[in-house]
């Protein structure tokens, strides 16, 4: 919108400016990193909170074990991954709010380059770009 020099666009009837925008990406941000019911950020390794049981066979597994040709024996472990995946997005919460830190839960507790590339591309995004957006008007 900045560059085209757009002051506002409208959808079903609404109509939002750049710092709308805005001001929804960053409740994005603070939504993955932690403002969120489970007050629990999505990406490992930020903050106090995280998932502990990410379901990545790296940092499931210690670095000094040798898994041979197999390397389930870790995948049902009771204790927290050994190495910790920092960076890492995993999948999140179901609609219900809910997120079950579970090695097993590969729909909630895996990490994707999906996931990752949509977190990349929103902090970048707001790293980026002024936080003070001009008016065209």
């Amino acid at each position: 919108m900045l560059t085209s020099q757009t002051a506002s666009f409208d959808c079903d009837g609404q109509s939002f400016t750049p710092q709308d925008l805005r001001k929804f990406a960053t409740s994005q941000a603070d939504y993955v990193l932690g403002d969120n019911p489970m007050k629990m950020s999505y990406l490992v390794g930020y903050g106090s909170e995280y998932p502990q049981y990410v379901h990545h066979r790296g940092a499931s597994i210690p670095a000094d074990d040798d898994t041979g040709c197999k390397g389930f024996k870790w995948l049902s472990s009771t204790k927290p991954n050994p190495n910790v995946a920092i960076g890492a997005l995993v999948g999140g919460p179901f609609l219900n709010e809910t997120y079950m830190d579970s090695r097993n839960n590969s729909m909630q507790g895996e990490p994707s380059t999906y996931n990752g590339a949509l977190v990349v591309g929103l902090l970048s995004g707001l790293v980026t770009t002024s936080s003070v957006v001009s008016s065209f008007t």
